[in-house]
């Protein structure tokens, strides 16, 4: 772990004082020095607040503050607490509705794996309120995606990314969901058959993970996950391989997993995989980054050493670097400095250039031709991409 100190120069009081928190809740620092830190770092609480929302950890920080009774502006921890409730009360909705989604379908005989959002909350941090999540997300089979379409259907979801049945193949090869919207309650469903885009690189799907599912029970509901190790390695694919640790809420969140499971570090499973895969330095990267800021052991298999830039980016705000596309210069130039080996570069920015070309469901719904003028979309999409580019920038 970095000593506090050292992090003065990189980072504001604002930055600080949520590295402060998180560092308080995995016990690598006390209530001693959050009273010093307070005492010599006046905090722009308004600014904090946005921060926190933008990182997508006003609860962890409420219920930090709150268990280890630590001093606050009153208006900054009232907000906290309401954003507590509301993210108590979304993670208990999408508990009943991951579960009802999951048996009807299993009554189908389709197996649908949960992963991230709620259910990382409820086995991994403290209480089910702790972390905000928008989304609930399944791994599901390619092949059964079609049927999981017709069930969102004929139970009133609506569509929110997704294309005509006749486009469903070829999008199955080239992109990784669908996500449709539960209007009752607001919230997405997304449908995983892949846990990366194509042109962001190969990774295990549905098939490799399916012989290491169980069951998990929660507040009378039920629903299918991973174990640990597989969990694991799913949520990885998001927080460290596709998003390269660009939001504070992913480190937070793989310290609390290897909080409660640091055996997962001694699977020599773990390393096998990412190589074959090419994702060992973006795995390698992201765990040092996480063992630095919270100081949760990750052991020398998985330490390197990070630069001042890899430390900015998981408290950045505001957050320039949101997810991971092909047409955006500094993902892309962050991802190829994190590619295992040349060939790996290479190969991303061959797939990223040929993304370019390839439809994706805006350009399928915003231009509505049939599949036998197919050849049409690859040439229309570059120019939806550069007046999309150019509009953007207008408005900015």
């Amino acid at each position: 772990m970095i000593p506090f100190k050292d992090l003065e120069t990189i980072y504001s009081n604002e930055q600080l004082f949520l590295l402060l928190i998180c560092r308080i809740y995995f016990s690598a620092s006390d209530i001693a020095d959050f009273n010093n830190f307070i005492a010599s770092h006046p905090q722009d609480w308004q600014l904090l607040y946005k921060m926190a929302r933008a990182h997508g950890i006003r609860p962890f920080v409420y219920h930090v503050m709150t268990k280890y009774n630590l001093a606050g502006d009153a208006t900054f921890l009232s907000k906290l607490e309401k954003d507590n409730q509301i993210a108590l009360q979304r993670n208990m909705m999408k508990a009943v509705v991951s579960s009802k989604i999951t048996n009807d379908l299993k009554k189908q005989s389709i197996t649908l794996i949960n992963y991230k959002g709620s259910v990382l909350a409820a086995q991994y941090y403290e209480n089910l309120g702790m972390r905000e999540s928008v989304d609930i997300d399944f791994i599901a089979s390619r092949r059964d995606i079609a049927v999981i379409e017709d069930y969102f259907i004929a139970n009133g979801y609506i569509a929110k990314e997704t294309v005509p049945r006749r486009y469903l193949e070829f999008y199955k090869i080239f992109f990784k969901d669908i996500v449709y919207t539960l209007p009752k309650y607001k919230c997405n469903i997304e449908i995983h058959w892949s846990l990366l885009n194509r042109f962001t690189g190969n990774y295990p799907s549905f098939d490799f993970f399916l012989p290491h599912i169980r069951p998990h029970y929660q507040n009378n509901t039920e629903c299918t996950v991973l174990s640990p190790t597989y969990d694991f390695l799913a949520i990885i694919s998001n927080h460290l391989v596709k998003d390269m640790g660009t939001r504070f809420k992913y480190i937070i969140d793989i310290a609390c997993i290897l909080k409660k499971h640091p055996e997962l570090l001694t699977e020599p499973d773990l390393l096998t995989i990412a190589g074959r895969y090419g994702f060992k330095k973006r795995l390698v990267n992201g765990l040092s980054v996480v063992s630095s800021l919270t100081g949760v052991a990750v052991g020398p298999d998985y330490s390197t050493k990070v630069t001042q830039e890899d430390l900015k980016i998981p408290l950045q705000y505001p957050i320039e670097l949101r997810n991971f596309q092909f047409n955006s210069i500094h993902f892309l130039k962050r991802s190829l400095a994190l590619q295992d080996n040349v060939k790996y570069k290479i190969g991303l920015l061959t797939r990223s250039f040929f993304y370019f070309f390839i439809p994706s469901y805006i350009d399928i719904n915003t231009f509505r031709l049939p599949v036998y003028v197919f050849p049409l979309l690859v040439i229309l999409r570059p120019f939806r991409l550069l007046f999309e580019k150019m509009r953007s920038t207008t408005v900015k």
